[in-house]
C-alpha cells in the first residue's frame, strides 16, 4: 500500500472516529431514556404518599382484651403498618412474618423500628386471626376508625383494594410511604435502610 493510501485509511480512520465520539453519547442516552429498566429499577421500590399525610397518634388506639405493647413504643420511630384486610389468609400471614425477619435483618437500627397491625373500630378480626398476632411479641395491635380508613383508601393510597396494604410512618407521625399487598419484602428492606441511613431522627 502506498504512503499516499495509508495516509487516506488513516484520515478516515480519524473520521469516523470523532463521528462516534460525537454521536455514541447521544445514541446511548436516547437508549437509556427509552429501555430505563436496563439499569435496573431506580428509586423507591413503595409508592411515595405526596404531599405526606400527617396523623395523631392517638389516631391509634389499642386493643381490648387483647395482649399487646404499648402504642405510647411507637411515638418518635419510624413504623412498618399493616392494614389488616376482612380476612388475614395465606398471603396476610406472610407479610407479616416477611416485616418481622426484616425487622431482625435491620440489625443495630431495629430500636429505630416498629411493626404495627391496624383495622377498623367498628369490625372484630377473627379469633384465631387475633390469637396469632397476639403471638408476635414484637407487633402492635391497633384500631382506628373506619372513616380514617375510607379517606386513607380513596384519597391517601387511592387504589380500590381496601386492606393488605403497608405502609410506612416516619417518626414525626408522617405517613410517607405504601406498598401493596404483593409487595417485595427486600425493596422494602431496601427503601427503609436508605430512610434510615438519611434520617437523623427516629
Amino acid at each position: 500500500m502506498t504512503k499516499k493510501a495509508k495516509r487516506s485509511v488513516s484520515n478516515g480512520l480519524i473520521f469516523w472516529a470523532v463521528v462516534l465520539i460525537g454521536v455514541l453519547p447521544m445514541v446511548a442516552a436516547w437508549y437509556l431514556v427509552n429501555h430505563p429498566g436496563w439499569l435496573g429499577t431506580p428509586g423507591n421500590h413503595g409508592t411515595l404518599i405526596d404531599p405526606p399525610e400527617a396523623v395523631v397518634y392517638d389516631l391509634f388506639q389499642p386493643v381490648a382484651d387483647v395482649p399487646s405493647r404499648p402504642l405510647k413504643e411507637i411515638r418518635g420511630r419510624w413504623v412498618v403498618i399493616h392494614w389488616l384486610p376482612e380476612r388475614c389468609g395465606k398471603a396476610c400471614r406472610e407479610n407479616l412474618a416477611d416485616t418481622g425477619k426484616l425487622h431482625v435483618l435491620l440489625n443495630k437500627d431495629i430500636p429505630r423500628v416498629r411493626r404495627m397491625v391496624i383495622w377498623a373500630q367498628n369490625r372484630t378480626p377473627e379469633a384465631e386471626t387475633l390469637e396469632a398476632l397476639a403471638e408476635d411479641e414484637h407487633l402492635y395491635l391497633a384500631q382506628v376508625p373506619p372513616v380514617f380508613l375510607e379517606r386513607l383508601e380513596k384519597e391517601i393510597l387511592a387504589t380500590p383494594s381496601p386492606g393488605g396494604q403497608v405502609i410506612l410512618m416516619d417518626p414525626l407521625g408522617n405517613l410517607m410511604m405504601w406498598y401493596d399487598s404483593e409487595f417485595d419484602p427486600f425493596g422494602l428492606y431496601h427503601d427503609l435502610r436508605r430512610l434510615l441511613r438519611a434520617s437523623r431522627i427516629g
